[in-house]
Order: structure tokens, then C-alpha cells, then sequence
């Protein structure tokens, strides 16, 4: 009973060593007042009420100051009752996520387990009736231990299903809340767009229990975006509306997952969203846990099927990130997922979900027959527009461009058939045309040879943003000449039986765009045939030529394995991503026979490159030792296998996200350059002697020689190390090494560790007069950065320094913490160092025996003068 406080009065409230809610405000801000909002007879009544009683129960203090004051609100329970809160809106005082840390810490032990708390909202669960009195028993000495009281009228005790955050928790699982069914169920058809939103609202609630959501209330989001103009109720929507009643009226049970188990993933796109489930395997039998569903922007809508069927996955990782971060997720799917996420040639949104994804645990596996018949929406993956049908027509593909320039006037189109064949024309206009009516005469073009043809169902492209936009009533036609342009466009439109058009840059219209530009050109009394022939070879021939191209390479590659030996390097080309061509290999002295000598070999080694080999062949049978650290990376990108323990597995998915497999060669991403080779055992060192002492070598640095390595496009794990180890063991740089003067001592810190943290400060001047009579310069300089603020004056006083630091510095990159100054009166006076102290800035002064100690501003200064006499010579 102690555990029960039956009144405000037998509450005595949390220690705060145990935890408190602190407001981190700046003592230097002035206080916020609210303006007094008043309230009606009954809600001041039931404020007065509530503020005498928590003042006899000890739980508020009167206060007496006007600075800082917030308003009370009167908030309505679900059960009728008032709850009465203080508006603290304008000091962001989120008191709920430290009551949440606080029951968190406080069932550290239970949560998940046979606890489940939320703010003030606590469950005790048992799966077994005897258990129960022991659970409820650790609840309530944790309970009692920290002093917090329950109120008896909010308790049910030993039932056994009830309502959690608003889910009803029973034996069979997550069940959706009867009073939200019901009162959907009980809606009639929406009369006024204000209607359609409280049903998507209603909707939005039960979201969790709707599978493939988005596409069931598809007629609705629609009938939104639409606004207020034209509200009809179709047959759409009725439709939709019957099937959501429907599917509502028996809402499936949603299962919970088991701690460390194994959780199956179901995706599926349709034309305008992607919706996916999380299963779990019960009994032989796949029950559903978490349905998800999101519609398409309008970016994503334009994306490749496969970067869809990609995006569901990303999509429920975000949503479900509690689940994903505590369960193996396997995602059951006919598509080559996996392959399209850790293939080469992947974009750059891609790229970016592959590294997101791999912080989870996540297996792609071939789906199998759905176990259960709640899963029947995710059977068919794509949108039956994409898959293999005979019966249904492809469209056909149109791409229109107009130029129109001093030259004249031209348009391009090119037209493609669903089985691959083209039809390209380039047409110059007679007559004088600006640029949207030339844009205009090719979209009419186009249009008239698809109809002319027999085209059906046609999809159009263009680059122009003004036809697009008109024709799809976007943008107004104020133009008498557009008007009538839209106007045929729109007649010849309707011969289609199926019309699209989208608006796209003028880089992926480059072919529409060629064929304009060639007709906008040409002579048009001449009439002229182009034939597009190849030429397969260069028309001279040289010994040898500094010339690379990827036919090149293959040549060069297929005469190399002919003869069966290598030859010189040529140089790389950034966009292919293969191995960079190899140079002839020589092995590292310290691999020579007794027999040899350093001094009989160093004229071979300095006439050749060293650089290592790795032929595909080895990489694909997967010859590497158990010790290569290629070798686990290999295994999971070519197999899936991982290792056995968990962290490792996740630490080599994380890791792999960045690698890839092209020709048998294992390939690393690089950040902007070329993809690179990834090598082991003997060549590193190959590589560091031929790029560090190589007849192009300089002897550079370590991280020099890194980055040398990584242009030539080869890397390894512990490159930079190697690479500084190498540098300092060879004995001619420590030879030919700048002998070191300076003292054996520790370093100090002289540059800022971030930026705007310390800046210099200096007058420049006198200068030649400027308008006004300014000729002084007040200028500040970021130590980290090296940013420079400056002002000009006619004369430099302690105000105008203060004015400038306030202004300039603090309102635009915050409160510095130090400022370095000469001994100038303007920077020693007690007015600016009441300012300093203020703001609390550290104010340091160079000595009054060297000055020039300021060295940042002084260099500052001296570039600030030759700059100066040399854009005004004159001077």
C-alpha cells in the first residue's frame, strides 16, 4: 500500500541526486514575458482550484517577480476531467524527456523483459499467471526504493489483455483499438475536403495495421493535393472507401518479436508508392509485426525499378530502426537486391543506402511461398506495368528539342520504338522563331509523326520547362501565339489513347538537342544526307604514344599476354573502373638471391617501374592465404558468409559497403577518383619502392607517398602507416634530410583548434584618404580559417573597436574566446576591456618591447598593403 499515494499530500517526489530537470539559460539574456492571455470563468476556476491544491500539498511555492512569466492552460482528459499546464513554449522546456530517462534508468533491468514504460505509462507483463506476483512485486520495490507513488483510480491490476499507448495487448498480440475501428467504420462518405481530412487522420492511426496503406488510400492523398477547388467524390474513392471498411472490419493481429530472433522483410513497389511488412516465423507459420507504406515525390517516382525496390528497403530501415538494430533482418525478395546495392556501377543514391544499410544485420534471400494469407499484397513485388505481359502495349518514346539562335531556327526529334528501332529527324524552320516557339514546332513535330505511324500510347520528353508546365496547366498562356500553340498541341494529343509528358535536363536530351543545333546551322537550300560511319583506327601510327584510349588498353593488354611479358605503364583514365595498367614487376631488394648485389641490380631498378601485377584470374579462385585481408571481404560480397560472431559480422558488413568485385578484381570506392585496385603480401612493398624510388620517384613523405599510390590506383588497409615507416627507413632521405636547428622540446599550440575561436586584431594606416576622409583600417583575423574582417574609419577610437567586435564578430560568428592585440590605446583602454570582460573574451596583448609578437595580424597587414599598391598603382 506504501507503493499508492492517494492524495497530492503523500507524495514526496523524486530526489534530485536521482535526477533533475535543468534549464541551461544565459544569465546575460534578458527574460522572456508573456503577454497575459485570460481565460473564462470556468477555466479560471478550475486553474484557482488546482493552484490551492498543490499549494497546501507543498508541490508549488509562490513566487514574486514579473520578469519572467508564462501563461496556464486548461487542457480537456479523455475522460471529461481538466488538466491544467504552464505554457513554457518560449524557454523549449522539455520536462517529458527527463521524466523518460529517469523510468528508464530507474527499470534499466525490466524494460523489454517484463516491463514496458513510456513517460508515465507502465505495463508489468508475465507470460505465465504464477510469474505475475513476482514481476509486480520487483515493480514495486523499484518503486518504493526511488519513492515514486502510483495513483490507485489509473491501476488495473491482472487482466488479461489491456491498452498500451493506444494498442490493446493481449495473449494473441498487438490488436488494433475497437474505439478507433469503430469510429471509422461509423464515417460516412466525406462531403467537404475538411471531411477527407479527418478521415486520412483516422487513417493515419491505424496505419500500422494496413497493408500496402498508401495504395489503398491512394484516391484520397489525390483528391488532397487537389485543394479546395472542384471537390468530387468519385467512384474512385467510393470504391477505395468500401475496400478500407472491408479490410478494417477484421484487422489482423500484429505479433511480437522475440528477443535475438531472426526477422523476415517483404517489399513491394507499385506505381506510386513502396510499401513493405515485417514478419516473424511462428509455428511454421509468417505473422506480420510492422506494416509500412510511403508514396513516391516526384523525384522518386522517375527512379530506375531497382533503386525503388531499394528505396522500400532504406525506407522501413529508417522506420523500423529498433527493430533492425536488434534483429537479423532477412529480406525475402525475387530481385537481385544484393547485387544491385554492392554492384560497381551503382549512382550515387546507391552508394549512399549501401553504406547506410550495412550498419544493420541484413541477409537478401530468394522468396519463397508466403506462409500466411495475410501476406497476399506482397506476392507481386513490381507493378504489373512492368512486368512481361503480352498483352499490354509498350509506349513508345519521344524526345523533342527546339534551338533557335542568330543562325536561324531548328528542331530535333527522336523517335524510338517499344523493340528498339529509331526514328530521328531535324527539321529548320523557314520563318523567324524565338526559343519557346521553336521548343513549341518540335513537340508539334513530334506529335504529327507518331500519329502519322499509327503510335498509340506515347510517352514525350522534352527540356522545356514552359511547354511542359502549359500543357500539363501549370503555367498560363498570356501570349496569343502560345494559345494557339497549346491549343494544336492538345488537338493532336487527343489521338493517343495514352499520353505522357515529363520535363527533363538538357543533358539527358542530348540527341534531340544535336539534331536541333544541326538543323538551326545548315544552308537550307541545300538539301543533304549525313551518313554516320566508324572510323576503327587512327590514321597515323606511331612506335609508341602517350595517347590512351580503352581500345588502346585492350590491344596492348591482348599483345602482352601473346608474347608473355609486360610492358610500361600508360597512364590511367578516370572513369573506367578497372585496374589501373600494370608496370613491369621487379622484386624488393630484400627478396634478391646471396648471389646478387644491390650495386648489380640498382641500374635495373632505377630504369623500370615497380609496380605489382594482380591478374584476375588469382582473384577470382580466391587464391589469397587465410591471412589476406581480402580474403573475409571476398567470402561475404562473392557468398554472404560472415563470421560467427555478431560484432565481427557487423563490422565486415560496414566495411565491405566500400568494396566491390569487377572481372574477379577486387575494387575499393574511392571518394572522387577512380575505383582502386586493392592489393597484399609482397606488393605494398613493390608498390612503395617503385613509386618512392622508382625513376619518377622523389623521395617524398610518407602521406605523399600515399596519396601517389592511391592516383596510381592501388590501395591497403594500413597504407598511410606503411608508407611513413617506409619513408623514414630510407637511408637517402635521411642523407639528403634538412639538418633540424631548433631545441628538443615540446610543442605548443599556436594555431586555433576551431574556427572563430581566436582571432588578431590591428589598425592598418594611415592610408590615402577614401570617400568620406577614411583612412584607417580595423581589421580582425580568424587564426584557424584565416578569414578576414575589416572595416575602414577616419579615425579608430575604443567605441568604434567595440562597435566592430560586437557587430562584425559576435552577431555573425558567435562569442569568441580570445582576442590577440597590440598595445594600441584603442585595445588597452578600460572601456574595452570592460567589453571584453563582459562577453567574456580573453583579451592578450603582445609586449610593448615587440609588437610585432601579433604576427597573424601583421601578416595580414603586409598582404593587405601589397594588395593594395597593386590595384592602385597610382598611389
Amino acid at each position: 500500500m506504501a507503493t499508492f499515494a492517494w492524495s497530492v499530500d503523500e507524495m514526496p517526489g523524486i530526489s534530485p541526486e536521482v535526477i533533475s530537470h535543468e534549464l541551461n539559460v544565459d544569465p546575460t539574456f534578458r527574460p522572456v514575458k508573456q503577454k497575459r492571455r485570460k481565460l473564462g470563468p470556468e477555466r479560471a476556476e478550475i486553474v484557482n482550484k488546482e493552484v490551492e491544491r498543490l499549494l497546501k500539498a507543498g508541490q508549488i511555492r509562490e513566487v514574486k517577480y514579473p520578469e519572467w512569466l508564462a501563461n496556464t492552460v486548461v487542457v480537456k482528459k479523455k475522460n471529461g476531467k481538466s488538466r491544467v499546464c504552464v505554457d513554457f513554449t518560449d524557454l523549449n522546456k522539455n520536462a517529458g524527456a527527463t521524466y523518460q530517462r529517469l523510468v528508464n534508468r530507474m527499470f534499466e533491468h525490466q524494460l523489454g523483459k517484463t516491463m514496458e514504460v513510456y513517460i508515465d505509462d507502465m505495463l508489468v507483463k508475465s507470460m505465465e499467471a504464477s510469474s505475475h506476483l513476482a514481476d509486480l512485486k520487483v515493480c514495486f520495490d523499484i518503486l518504493n526504493q526511488f519513492e515514486m507513488k502510483l495513483n490507485p483510480s489509473k491501476c488495473t491490476f491482472a487482466v488479461p489483455s489491456g491498452e498500451f499507448l493506444g494498442y490493446i495487448l493481449t495473449e494473441r498480440g498487438i490488436e488494433a483499438n475497437p474505439r478507433q475501428i469503430n469510429a471509422f467504420l461509423s464515417m460516412s462518405s466525406p462531403r467537404t475536403l475538411r471531411e477527407v481530412q479527418h478521415l486520412n487522420g483516422r487513417i493515419t492511426a491505424l496505419n500500422r495495421f494496413i497493408s500496402r496503406s498508401t495504395d489503398k488510400c491512394l484516391p484520397f492523398y489525390q483528391l488532397l493535393r487537389k485543394g479546395g477547388k472542384n471537390f468530387l467524390w468519385d467512384a474512385k474513392c467510393k470504391e477505395a472507401f468500401a475496400q478500407l471498411k472491408a479490410y478494417l472490419s477484421e484487422p489482423p493481429v500484429l505479433a511480437k518479436p522475440e528477443f535475438g530472433e531472426p526477422l523476415f522483410l517483404y517489399v513491394a513497389v507499385s506505381d506510386g508508392a513502396v510499401s513493405g511488412v515485417l514478419v516473424r516465423e511462428e509455428t511454421g507459420e509468417q505473422r506480420p509485426i510492422y506494416y509500412v507504406s510511403k508514396s513516391f515525390t516526384g523525384a522518386e517516382s522517375r527512379y530506375p525499378m531497382m533503386e525503388k525496390l531499394a528505396l522500400a528497403v532504406v525506407t522501413l530501415a529508417r522506420k523500423l530502426r529498433p527493430y533492425f538494430q536488434s534483429h537479423t533482418i532477412i529480406v525475402l525478395t525475387m530481385q537481385p537486391l544484393r547485387t544491385v546495392l554492392h554492384s560497381p556501377s551503382q549512382s550515387g543514391r546507391l552508394a549512399k543506402w549501401s553504406v547506410e544499410l550495412s550498419e544493420y544485420d541484413i541477409e537478401f534471400r530468394t522468396r519463397t511461398c508466403a506462409k500466411a494469407q495475410v501476406l497476399a499484397d506482397f506476392l507481386i513485388e513490381l507493378p504489373l506495368a512492368i512486368s512481361i505481359s503480352d498483352n499490354v502495349e509498350v509506349p513508345w518514346t519521344l524526345y523533342v528539342d527546339g534551338a533557335s539562335s542568330r543562325s536561324g531556327a531548328g528542331i530535333g526529334v527522336r523517335l524510338t520504338s517499344p523493340t528498339g528501332e529509331v526514328i530521328e529527324q531535324s527539321f529548320r524552320l523557314a520563318f523567324s522563331a524565338s526559343n519557346n516557339e521553336a521548343e513549341y514546332e518540335s513537340f508539334l513535330a513530334g506529335l504529327r509523326l507518331a500519329v502519322g505511324i499509327g503510335v498509340r500510347r506515347l510517352r514525350t520528353f522534352c527540356d522545356s520547362q514552359l511547354v511542359t508546365n502549359q500543357f500539363l496547366g501549370e503555367y498560363e498562356t498570356k501570349d496569343g501565339r502560345m494559345e494557339a500553340y497549346l491549343s494544336t498541341a492538345r488537338e493532336l494529343v487527343a489521338k493517343f489513347e495514352d499520353f505522357e509528358i515529363t520535363k527533363i535536363p538538357r543533358s539527358e536530351n542530348s540527341a534531340a538537342d544535336a539534331l536541333a543545333s544541326l538543323a538551326s546551322t545548315s544552308d537550307p537550300a541545300m538539301t543533304r544526307i549525313i551518313p554516320v560511319e566508324v572510323i576503327q583506327f587512327p590514321s597515323i601510327r606511331l612506335e609508341s604514344s602517350n595517347v590512351v584510349t580503352r581500345a588502346n588498353k585492350k590491344r596492348l593488354a591482348a599483345k602482352e599476354a601473346a608474347r608473355g611479358v609486360t610492358t610500361d605503364s600508360l597512364p590511367s583514365e578516370d572513369p573506367v573502373p578497372a585496374m589501373p595498367t600494370p608496370m613491369e614487376v621487379h622484386p624488393p631488394l630484400a627478396e634478391l638471391d646471396a648471389s646478387q648485389t644491390p650495386e648489380s641490380t640498382s641500374s635495373s631498378v632505377d630504369n623500370q617501374a615497380v609496380i605489382p601485377h594482380t591478374t584476375s584470374g588469382s582473384a577470382s579462385s580466391n587464391s589469397w592465404g587465410a591471412g589476406d585481408w581480402r580474403s573475409p571481404i571476398w567470402a561475404y560480397l562473392q557468398k554472404g558468409e560472415l563470421p560467427a560472431d555478431k560484432w565481427a559480422a557487423r563490422k565486415l558488413k560496414i566495411v565491405s559497403a566500400r568494396y566491390c568485385f569487377y572481372n574477379g578484381i577486387l575494387l575499393r570506392r574511392s571518394v572522387a577518383g577512380p575505383y582502386l585496385t586493392c592489393v597484399a603480401g609482397k606488393e605494398p612493398a613493390m608498390l612503395m619502392r617503385a613509386v618512392h624510388d622508382g625513376p619518377n620517384g622523389n623521395h617524398s613523405g610518407g602521406r605523399t607517398l600515399d596519396f601517389k599510390i592511391k592516383r596510381q590506383g592501388y590501395f591497403w588497409p594500413t597504407m598511410v602507416t606503411d608508407c611513413e615507416n617506409y619513408s623514414r627507413a630510407c637511408e637517402k632521405c635521411q642523407k639528403h634530410a634538412p639538418s633540424i636547428h631548433q631545441p628538443t622540446e615540446l610543442l605548443s599550440l599556436v594555431s586555433a583548434p576551431y574556427p572563430f575561436m581566436r582571432w588578431s586584431m590591428d589598425i592598418i594606416g594611415p592610408l590615402h584618404r577614401g570617400p568620406g576622409g577614411v583612412q584607417y583600417v580595423l581589421a580582425l583575423t580568424d587564426y584557424f580559417s584565416k578569414w578576414v574582417e575589416a572595416a575602414a574609419y577616419v579615425k579608430v577610437t575604443s567605441e568604434e573597436v567595440e562597435q566592430f567586435v560586437l557587430k562584425s564578430i559576435i552577431y555573425r560568428y558567435g562569442v569568441p574566446r580570445e582576442i590577440i592585440t597590440d598595445n594600441g590605446p584603442q585595445f588597452i583602454s578600460l572601456k574595452f576591456e570592460e567589453f571584453c570582460t563582459k562577453w567574456k573574451i580573453r583579451l592578450n596583448k603582445s609586449t610593448p618591447r615587440y609588437p610585432q609578437g601579433n604576427g597573424q595580424a601583421e601578416a595580414n597587414c603586409k598582404a593587405f598593403l601589397g594588395n593594395s599598391s597593386n590595384t592602385s598603382p597610382g598611389h
